[in-house]
């Protein structure tokens, strides 16, 4: 792990230099820009080479030793810092863009701090007052004018684009790949794409029951269907322990794993939809910690699971 975030690391700092000068006064002064808009072109393409690079050199690593898989010795709490570590690598690993958006707005607000574009922007609009009409549409589109909205826009982008809100855009992609290495992990290829299938049939069966339920009540039921069995199946699995073959349990910890997250987002977004959360309650970050907390108890059964007898 300690190579692979210091690799991420490294290449974040590249991404923030990248970002701080990218910035280009000259564009400012005679094109809109927004922050962010010149990522889309070299920095992107080499944020998708690095992350597949560093990805597939650590997915080669870890698959060359598994502690858990083979019987060596391991925990719950040992489990749990796995998946820990698979979601922090995962994270540094393809979040270059965070780092970037940092760097342009460093570099804006070094270039150009409030007081200047006050200043500035005070300036062209006593200028604006004595001009005549002609040369008032003349310098309206001069290059005052572009440097000012452009500065103003990149501040607002600056409020709106914190480093908080963006890793929220990460985060459900993130915490999906981590929970698939953890279930292949733990389990094997073969247990997870059987435990992909089984999901898929239990969709297409609660879709089949959605058709009926949407004619006789409200649409948000069909959503407390799919919740509910969710959260049933995981159950089921838990209760089902040296009950079941043990490749049942298997498919079971797969779907638990994979299901939990978007059931508990799904119930998260129903609650806010009915006004019953706090206002302005960061749903994702919620649905993180939820999803962190249950993997962490249920570490606990998997390594009962792993115990069990063929």
């Amino acid at each position: 792990m300690v190579w692979m975030i210091s690799a991420a690391a490294v290449i974040h700092l590249l991404f923030f230099v990248i970002g701080f000068f990218s910035i280009n006064e000259q564009e400012l002064k005679t094109s809109y820009f927004r922050i962010f808009g010149s990522y889309f072109g070299h920095p992107f393409l080499l944020n998708l080479v690095f992350s597949i690079l560093l990805l597939v050199g650590w997915l080669t690593q870890l698959n060359k030793n598994n502690a858990f898989k083979h019987f060596y010795p391991s925990n719950p709490h040992k489990l749990f810092g796995q998946f820990a570590q698979y979601f922090v690598i995962i994270f540094a690993s393809t979040t270059f863009f965070i780092s970037f958006v940092m760097g342009e707005k460093v570099s804006i607000r070094l270039k150009y701090p409030e007081s200047y574009i006050t200043e500035l922007k005070s300036n062209y609009l006593e200028e604006e007052k004595e001009a005549d009409e002609d040369s008032y549409y003349d310098d309206m589109w001069g290059s005052d004018h572009y440097l000012i909205k452009n500065v103003e826009n990149a501040y607002e982008d600056a409020l709106i684009l914190s480093p908080f809100l963006l890793g929220n855009y990460f985060l459900l992609p993130t915490l999906f790949v981590a929970l698939i290495v953890f279930c292949v992990r733990v389990t094997s290829l073969r247990t997870f794409l059987l435990g992909i299938v089984f999901s898929h049939v239990l969709a297409l069966i609660l879709a089949f029951f959605s058709v009926f339920i949407s004619i006789i009540t409200s649409y948000d039921a069909i959503g407390y269907l799919y919740i509910f069995t969710a959260f049933a199946v995981i159950a089921l699995t838990t209760v089902s322990l040296g009950k079941l073959p043990k490749n049942f349990i298997a498919i079971g910890i797969n779907f638990s794993l994979i299901v939990f997250a978007p059931a508990l987002f799904s119930l998260l977004l129903l609650f806010e939809s009915k006004q019953l959360l706090p206002t302005a309650t960061p749903v994702s970050y919620v649905m993180l910690l939820g999803t962190l907390a249950f993997v962490y108890g249920y570490s606990k059964f998997i390594h009962q699971w792993k115990a069990t007898p063929e």
